[in-house]
């Protein structure tokens, strides 16, 4: 039997009885609100009732390939639009079947660091081994890709990137993506990008292209996503697997024929009324509204306790890495210990960085807490205060 490790961080989140959960999805929407976004009043809305309720395409509808793969169009040359995808469950399931699929004993595997638990603890269950490619925050949480020659092996078999990044929420600055293709071109390695929480962007400029860019220069190349974050629809569990290789994208395909026929074609409409060009930009102006606004107020919050906490701005994402200090000694708090704290005095759930991001000794991200920011602005305020308190209170 395999053993399969605990997903900390979802774990952590199943704690009752609390203020918020640490979720990354945008303030999701409901089917009301979605449908109150549609372009005209002749717009059959998200859910067409009169289909039949059949498994549908293996690869996803038709309508919906095509709105997915819309959204690659302005990263692409000419000669790089013929892309091959696959439909998913979720970016969860994307990542899972990539990962367990194009894995296994004898492979090597680097992963950007810290990330999604999934993204280096899957290959390790698939019997590859992993290599920790660690960010820090002294040079604002990018990878640098001059310690690549000192992690690749012979046996390398993929480089594993989260752009924009889970939980301190950097992104990967172009000539960085250029640099880590053309190191992998040279070696033949695939690369994965998780990219879930694109396009949520939270600067107007150097935002960082789609790996899907280089689909004309390397071909082994994947990139994963969903519309559950930036998207706001996490509850259809629609993702996605992209990528230039037909063969790779193929292999993941024929491995899905064990865990699911197809997505449900319920949540394949909804999410083709919600990618139709003038639904997606109200869904986005609206995401980047609240992150706008709620990042803003994160930051005053963080500068008016700036002898307890430190962080590099997250330039993407939803969530920004922020570290607990003790003003009295200038380390970093126990996180596990300061989140449970939190919790039970106050019932305001933050997610322990080093307990949920760190390896299996917990000490690499000591005193990191990940803050999502992606609630509405009135329950995100009112979640600050209550954590204004807790810090006032000489707890630390």
């Amino acid at each position: 039997m395999v053993y399969v490790k605990p997903f900390v961080l979802d774990n952590w989140g199943l704690k009752s009885n609390c203020l918020a959960k640490p979720d990354t999805c945008v303030d999701p929407l409901s089917l009301q609100e979605l449908s109150q976004l549609q372009a005209s009043d002749s717009s059959p809305g998200p859910i067409n009732a009169s289909n039949p309720l059949l498994y549908g395409s293996v690869l996803g509808s038709p309508s919906l390939r095509e709105k997915i793969l819309s959204l690659y169009a302005s990263d692409v040359t000419d000669a790089a639009k013929e892309l091959s995808l696959t439909v998913t469950q979720g970016a969860i399931s994307a990542n899972f079947l990539v990962l367990d699929t194009l894995l296994g004993p004898g492979d090597h595997v680097i992963c950007q660091y810290p990330t999604y638990q999934q993204l280096y603890d899957v290959p390790h269950r698939a019997g590859a081994e992993v290599s920790l490619w660690h960010t820090c925050e002294e040079k604002e949480w990018i990878p640098d890709t001059n310690e690549l020659s000192s992690l690749v092996r012979e046996n390398t078999k993929m480089i594993i990137i989260n752009n924009p990044n889970n939980p301190t929420g950097a992104s990967i600055p172009n000539q960085v993506l250029e640099d880590i293709v053309s190191f992998a071109e040279k070696r033949g390695i695939t690369i994965l990008s998780d990219e879930v929480f694109r396009p949520l962007f939270h600067r107007p400029t150097e935002n960082p292209p789609s790996i899907i860019s280089f689909a004309g220069r390397y071909k082994n190349i994947i990139a994963t996503s969903s519309l559950s974050k930036a998207y706001s629809l996490p509850g259809i569990r629609v993702g996605w697997v992209i990528s230039p290789s037909a063969d790779l994208v193929h292999q993941v395909v024929m491995a899905r024929d064990y865990t699911t026929i197809s997505v449900s074609q319920v949540d394949q409409d909804i999410a083709t009324y919600a990618l139709d060009a003038s639904v997606r930009d109200k869904i986005l102006q609206r995401s980047l509204s609240v992150c706008k606004h709620n990042l803003s107020t994160l930051e005053k919050f963080i500068a008016s306790h700036a002898d307890k906490l430190r962080w590099v701005k997250p330039n993407g994402a939803s969530a920004a890495f922020v570290r607990v200090i003790d003003p009295k000694t200038g380390a970093p708090v126990d996180d596990k210990v300061y989140c449970e704290g939190l919790i039970r005095e106050s019932g305001l759930l933050i997610v322990p960085g080093g307990e949920t991001f760190g390896t299996e000794d917990k000490k690499d991200f000591k005193g990191y807490l990940r803050v999502g920011f992606v609630c509405t602005p009135e329950r995100f305020e009112q979640a600050l205060m209550i954590w204004d308190g807790y810090l006032n209170r000489d707890r630390i």
